[in-house]
């Protein structure tokens, strides 16, 4: 075999072996609440034969031996001689996490071995039925009575034959899902009676569904990032070349209006929208992924939290379908893991105290996603004890963070937000897992950093909900163009509330800062040039001609934003500022507009935090 194609089978491996033992974890969990489901085992045990066979023919014997001692595991597990219970939980789960230990010692060519004495040795234990908190091996009854063992009469029992399969067996079941086959004619199973009570033969109807599932699977391909991200920087040109000619055909228009050739232009540049629109559309959907790839992992999380800190939590987890950029996947496992661990670390109460609230013993946290319009809106639930509001205002003005007068005015979703603050924590203790006030400061500034909002909706007693909305993608947005002085700028639609034209007398000041009556609201705002420029300081709101005010919302907040015209609206692709100017606040980037200018794109999150 050529090296070449030794190393791309290599690298399959290695991209699939990462998404069966992601699978394996997730599905190692839900057996625990579910150990009874024959078919769900069976698919762990597959996924654990799959990584045991093809590394055991790439020579990464580490890997597929540690795997077999599992696989022993598993056996016993399906055939009812051993029952599930936590501890043995724990040693499976832990063997899962060895796994992927195995898995990057075997990337970095086994620069640093992993000591596999302690795990085997528990599995060993697990499997002999002498684990120190296993159950005792038990069989399977039937009407009551246990069974007695089924001998075989020297033939081949069909698990026989599927453990002899050849190495190339193992190959294909590493790229592409696991297929039932008929055994070889050559063999007589037919006087077998092991066959017969074998749980994991289907039948024939079975094996159709079975053969219908694989065919979405072998009809996919794996594309390289890198390509993807060429591919949506091709896009965006096109976007621009699209802008440029829709513009240069309104002048047109205007200049030579009745000219035969204009109908023949105007429908060439519709086609031309149109095409590009919907292939914009499918390279952006190319690099979406289901957050289910991210919020498969926090099951297991959920149970080992529960588990060391006392505690009965159920997670349930809906929408786990929805897609999202692969850009924003990548980044949003990070805040979702400190929520969820800050969940069931301070909000869900020790079972005793739920009871004694006349709350269910066990906790439950939620984590959906859905999709609202052009923005992914993730939410993390508890019914846990809620926050508490008072206790909150008087820790912010302990802390500094705000006067008593201050806080007195503020609604309990604005004292909320304190606890994003760095350090900001009520926790009683410091624990392993939280208190130290890290990781809700953590949460806010990667959100952030992805163009996102989070906020939160608390009841205390009832529980706590916080409520992340995040762009479908960093690369194409919607823009308002807008234009103060000399300068055009473009404010992202999704933070759009509503544009009002106002007149300079309706601007009042208030402790310095100039504010105007928005309906029953007083809404502060700020000039849009002296953002950028200070030169401009000394210019007041009130010296001005009649305005614009675009209307920004960040969660519950809201700010003006006061601009001389309104432009209209356009489709514009995000372009980086480089590494000297990437970082300055209120601009997220710049964008090549239809007339061919550079233009500004504002950060809201930016101004935002700017206007604090």
């Amino acid at each position: 075999m050529a090296l070449d194609d030794m190393k791309e089978i290599i690298d399959e491996f290695m991209i699939e072996a990462e998404e069966i033992i992601a699978k394996l974890d997730a599905d190692m969990v839900k057996l625990e609440k579910r150990s009874d489901d024959l078919n769900l085992l069976n698919e762990i045990f597959r996924g654990a034969h799959t990584i045991k066979g093809t590394s055991g023919f790439l020579g990464f014997d580490r890997l597929s031996e540690f795997t077999h001692k599992m696989e022993d595991v598993l056996n016993k597990l399906r055939k009812g001689e051993i029952i599930i219970n936590a501890d043995i939980m724990d040693v499976l789960l832990e063997s899962i996490d060895t796994l992927k230990g195995l898995l990057e010692e075997t990337k970095s060519k086994g620069d640093a071995l992993i000591d596999l004495a302690p795990i085997k040795s528990k599995l060993v234990a697990v499997d002999n039925g002498t684990f120190s908190t296993a159950a005792a091996p038990v069989e399977k009854k039937k009407n009551g009575k246990a069974p007695a063992a089924k001998k075989t009469n020297g033939k081949k029992t069909a698990a026989a034959i599927v453990a002899e399969q050849p190495v190339v067996e193992s190959i294909n079941t590493a790229v592409q899902e696991v297929e039932m086959e008929t055994p070889a004619s050559s063999v007589d199973l037919s006087d077998d009676p092991s066959v017969e009570s074998l749980a994991v033969r289907p039948d024939p109807n079975q094996l159709k569904q079975m053969q219908d599932q694989r065919r979405p699977v072998d009809s996919t391909i794996r594309v390289d990032v890198e390509r993807l991200d060429s591919l949506m920087n091709i896009m965006g040109e096109l976007v621009l070349g699209r802008n440029a000619l829709v513009q240069l055909a309104g002048r047109i228009n205007g200049n030579f209006e009745g000219e035969p050739l204009i109908d023949e232009l105007n429908h060439v540049t519709s086609q031309m929208n149109f095409v590009t629109s919907e292939l914009q559309m499918a390279v952006m959907k190319m690099r979406m992924l289901p957050v289910g790839k991210v919020f498969n992992k926090f099951p297991r999380v959920v149970r080992d939290l529960s588990r060391s800190l006392e505690k009965d939590i159920e997670l349930f987890i809906s929408g786990e379908e929805t897609e999202l950029d692969k850009s924003v996947i990548e980044e949003i496992g990070d805040p979702l893991v400190h929520l969820i661990r800050n969940a069931v670390d301070h909000g869900i109460e020790p079972p005793a105290e739920r009871e004694a609230a006349g709350k269910p013993r066990c906790g439950r946290v939620d984590l959906i996603a859905s999709q609202e319009g052009s923005n992914i809106v993730i939410k993390v639930v508890d019914d846990g004890a809620g926050l508490d509001a008072q206790k909150l205002r008087a820790k912010a003005v302990e802390r500094g963070l705000s006067t008593q007068e201050e806080v007195s005015r503020m609604s309990d979703r604005e004292v909320f937000n304190f606890i994003f603050n760095p350090g900001f924590s009520l926790a009683k203790r410091v624990t392993d897992v939280s208190g130290r006030g890290v990781g809700m400061d953590v949460v806010r500034t990667n959100i952030e950093k992805l163009k996102g909002i989070v906020n939160i909706e608390s009841e205390l007693g009832k529980g706590t909900s916080f409520i992340i909305k995040l762009p479908l993608t960093l690369a194409i947005v919607q823009g308002l163009l807008v234009e103060t002085g000399a300068d055009l700028y473009i404010l992202p639609l999704s933070s759009v509330l509503e544009t009002v034209k106002v007149s300079m007398s309706d601007i009042y000041s208030i402790n310095n800062r100039e504010v105007i009556r928005l309906r029953d609201t007083v809404l502060p705002i700020i000039d849009l040039s002296r953002m950028f420029f200070p030169i401009n300081q000394h210019e007041k709101l009130k010296d001005l001609e009649q305005s614009y005010v675009v209307v920004l919302s960040q969660g519950e907040r809201r700010l003006g934003i006061v601009v001389d015209r309104l432009i209209g609206q356009e489709e514009v692709v995000i372009k980086s500022l480089g590494e000297f100017l990437g970082t300055t606040p209120g601009i997220a980037g710049a964008t090549i507009l239809g007339d061919g200018r550079v233009r500004l794109i504002v950060d809201p999150v930016g101004i935002f935090s700017m206007t604090n």
